[in-house]
C-alpha cells in the first residue's frame, strides 16, 4: 500500500474529519503573518489562526506554518511581524489567505525591523530564536522586539466561520 492509499483509508479519513470538527471548536483569533518579500520595499503576507504567546519574561510568541513562501521568506530574513485583525477587518484575512481583492490596498508600517498591518488590533516585531519541525510545520519562536495595542474587538474564528462580537475591554 502507498502513501497516498494510506492516506485515503476510511478509519483514517474518519479521524480526521472528527480531529478537525473537534479542533475547530477551540475559538482562536485571526492574525496576518508578514515578511519582507523579495523585492526591496515589498511585503508578503499570510492569514494564520496558529499564532501563540509562549512567555512574558521575556516576551515570546510562535506561529506554525507549513512550508511555503512565507515559511521560506521568514527563515531567510529570522524575523516576521503578526497583525491580530479586529472585527472589522474580514476582508484582510481573506486578502491574505489567497482570495486578494483588487479594490483592498493594505497599508504597511515598520515600527522596528518587519512590515505590519498600520490599522491592526495588535501588531508584534519578532525575531526568530528557535525552529521546531513538527510533521508538516515548522513552529517559529521568537522573541518580540516591539509591540502595541488598540481598544477594539477581535475577529474570532470558531467552528469553521468568522465571528464578529462585540468585547468590552
Amino acid at each position: 500500500m502507498n502513501e497516498v492509499e494510506e492516506e485515503l483509508m476510511p478509519a483514517d479519513l474518519e479521524a480526521r474529519i472528527r480531529f478537525r470538527k473537534a479542533v475547530s471548536l477551540f475559538a482562536t483569533g485571526i492574525a496576518v503573518v508578514t515578511v519582507e518579500g523579495e523585492q526591496v520595499g515589498s511585503v508578503h503576507g499570510m492569514t494564520v489562526n496558529s499564532f501563540t504567546s509562549i512567555s512574558l519574561d521575556p516576551p515570546t510568541v510562535m506561529i506554525s506554518l507549513k512550508p511555503g513562501r512565507t515559511h521560506s521568506l521568514i527563515s531567510e530574513h529570522g524575523r516576521y511581524g503578526v497583525s491580530i485583525l479586529h472585527d472589522e477587518q474580514e476582508t484582510y484575512s481573506a486578502q491574505f489567505s489567497g482570495r486578494p481583492s483588487p479594490e483592498l490596498a493594505p497599508e504597511f508600517e515598520v515600527h522596528a525591523q518587519v512590515p505590519v498591518l498600520r490599522s491592526s488590533l495588535a501588531w508584534f516585531d519578532c525575531e526568530v530564536i528557535e525552529r521546531v519541525e513538527v510533521h508538516d510545520h515548522t513552529l517559529f519562536i521568537a522573541k518580540v522586539v516591539a509591540c502595541d495595542a488598540t481598544d477594539g474587538s477581535p475577529l474570532v474564528f470558531f467552528a469553521s466561520r468568522y465571528h464578529k462580537k462585540k468585547f468590552w475591554v
